[in-house]
């Protein structure tokens, strides 16, 4: 379980970092097509999902939501390099957690298509997932 853990966790912490790194990336620049376009995301004809990044959804709290997730990716990976407990750990994932889930219910309530988004969710989850079972 130790082994899944871990595999868990730092699964998250690489596909977080890459997930909100290209949303930073894309709220004041622009992404490549190939990453977020009208092809992939079917969202807008001349940016696709990255005008997500633009929005009041992705400053939830005044910063945007990637740099806090970017701070909160490189924290996870200290903390568990360092053997932080994994309860001081579990209360930032669970924050982290918290935010995933209203944020994808804005998505599938717009009926808004943003592979980028899903990838930061999908890390967060398996973050949450990898401390839980080390918890357990």
């Amino acid at each position: 379980m130790s082994l899944v853990s871990t595999l868990l966790v730092w699964a998250g912490v690489i596909a977080g970092l890459g997930a909100a790194s290209a949303a930073l990336y894309g709220r004041y620049r622009i992404l490549p097509a190939v990453l977020t376009g009208p092809t992939v995301c079917r969202l807008d004809e001349a940016n696709g999902c990255q005008v997500l990044f633009r929005t009041r959804y992705a400053a939830l709290l005044g910063v945007p939501n990637s740099a806090i997730g970017l701070i909160f990716y490189l924290l996870v990976a200290a903390g568990w390099i360092t053997g932080r407990p994994v309860q001081l750990l579990m209360a930032g994932a669970s924050a982290a957690c918290a935010m995933s889930i209203y944020l994808a219910y804005v998505l599938i309530r717009d009926h808004l298509d943003c592979r980028i988004c899903w990838t930061g969710h999908a890390a967060n989850a398996a973050i949450w997932i990898g401390l839980a079972l080390r918890l357990w």
